[in-house]
């Protein structure tokens, strides 16, 4: 399929879509090539007013000036908090001609539909919180006799770090199995490490396993009734200190970096997500899914550790860098797909294309103080130099707006008196170049700058 951004949004016809996405600014490269007039979110960011397409933003935060840590579960209280909005929105406008997307597995979102009769696209409720334990996804691996990280399901508290010290090594992990953004993820490196997270799960089944080291790589994907199509995989920031990420937490995304490693770990990572692909459409599961691998640059074999049955935090950048090679991004091309645009032969055929390689990179900026925060200065957002430290030049939404040595200040970038839990994401910085150094596994000079930069006002005297 050969189009452009106008050609493809000219696929959708009149309709008009609703969009519901956990922070607002997921929709940044989707608006240009398809219909979305409207954004139910948790989050209130400057940048919403720079999208330039008259998007109306519905808002959990507006309501309350109060930030709160996400979780994928906030997908359901958005639509709670956003619910009379919606339908005062569709009585002014019977037209039939709305629909509603959401990026997530959402049975708020499908019972709405049913009571205000316009369609609904989600992913597979059930499906989706089957995929979503780990122990379903590892059985998958062994299926598909695909390489898996020689871990065990234990119970900490029946059990003793020396022990999981001897078959594991002396610094592993564990993981519960439900989890997003190592929210569910400790290291462990001694009696004192065991014992806090002894603490922490007690009784509950985990998974433990060795440490491969930094390097993770994250991939999204499209699952089809008999094959699927991956993107460019980006290298993961996790636990990146500057950034307020304890260990495992996630930070951002590099697709910029991706390029400074060796080809055959990129191709691995590709194979191993078709496979999964899939084996994921045998089982009925259609639509976009994610993937986190983890590497072992000795041998550079990539274990696949998580797999995320949902548009992820990286599919927003990796949409902008699409857009930015003139393509048909992977979401642009799998939401046509869902709502019956475009069919499975189509999707496929942009196989090659979907795997190109990207620019772009994203640090993730949370609020680190132990209490809650109250932003005192506002922030533009918008495009900044970095050439200088960090000065605003002008308003911008998207990686596009950015020129060679500037970077973009976006991902809800909170409004003067927002109260910021600890812990909560609060901006992002973007850029088309590489923020990580994938040899030593941290930031390169620029972002280290830019970062402390935008936490100096953010977060005075941290």
């Amino acid at each position: 399929m050969q189009a452009t951004a106008s050609d493809f949004r000219g696929l959708f016809g009149d309709r008009r879509i609703v969009f519901q996405a956990i922070l607002g600014s997921y929709c940044a490269g989707l608006a240009p090539l398809c219909p979305i007039e409207v954004v139910a979110c948790a989050d209130w960011g400057r940048e919403f007013a720079h999208f330039g397409d008259g998007i109306r933003f519905l808002s959990r935060e507006r309501k309350t000036s109060r930030r709160l840590r996400t979780h994928d579960y906030d997908i359901e209280a958005i639509l709670e908090s956003v619910r009379d909005e919606l339908l005062r929105l569709f009585l002014g406008d019977p037209s039939g001609r709305w629909i509603m997307v959401c990026p997530y597995a959402s049975p708020a979102l499908d019972a709405f539909g049913t009571v205000t009769g316009y369609p609904v696209f989600t992913h597979p409720v059930a499906l989706a919180e089957w995929l979503n334990d780990k122990s379903n996804f590892f059985r998958g691996l062994d299926e598909l006799g695909l390489p898996r990280l020689p871990g065990r399901w234990v119970r900490l508290a029946e059990a003793r770090y020396s022990d999981l010290a001897s078959e594991l090594g002396s610094r592993f992990i564990a993981q519960e199995s439900r989890g997003s953004g190592g929210s569910g993820t400790v290291w462990i490196s001694s009696i004192t490490d065991f014992a806090t997270a002894d603490e922490r799960f007690g009784d509950v089944l985990i998974w433990a396993a060795p440490d491969a080291g930094p390097l993770s790589l994250n991939i999204n994907a499209i699952a089809l009734s008999r094959s699927a199509v991956a993107g460019y995989p980006s290298v993961q920031l996790a636990g990146i200190p500057e950034l307020g990420a304890g260990p495992g937490a996630y930070a951002g995304n590099d697709y910029t970096a991706t390029a400074t490693l060796p080809s055959d770990v990129v191709r691995d990572v590709r194979e191993q997500t078709e496979r999964i692909g899939e084996w994921l459409g045998s089982l009925g599961y259609r639509g976009l899914y994610g993937l986190d691998f983890v590497v072992d640059m000795d041998t550079s074999r990539c274990f696949a550790v998580d797999l995320n049955p949902r548009w992820q935090g990286s599919t927003a950048l990796a949409t902008q860098g699409e857009s930015l090679e003139g393509r048909i991004p992977l979401a642009a091309a799998e939401l046509a797909r869902r709502i019956g645009l475009l069919g499975e032969p189509e999707v496929a055929s942009l196989r090659e294309e979907f795997f190109k390689p990207v620019r772009g990179s994203q640090m993730i900026l949370r609020q680190n103080r132990a209490e809650w925060l109250e932003i005192a200065a506002g922030v533009p957002a918008g495009v900044y130099s970095v050439r200088d430290g960090l000065r605003h030049l002008r308003p911008g939404a998207t990686l596009g707006d950015c020129g060679p040595g500037e970077v973009l200040v976006t991902g809800g970038v909170p409004e003067r008196g927002t109260v910021v839990e600890s812990g909560a994401y609060m901006a992002r910085i973007c850029s088309q170049q590489a923020a990580l150094d994938t040899e030593r596994m941290e930031l390169v000079p620029w972002a280290r700058l830019a970062v402390s930069r935008l936490y100096g006002v953010l977060e005075p005297e941290r």
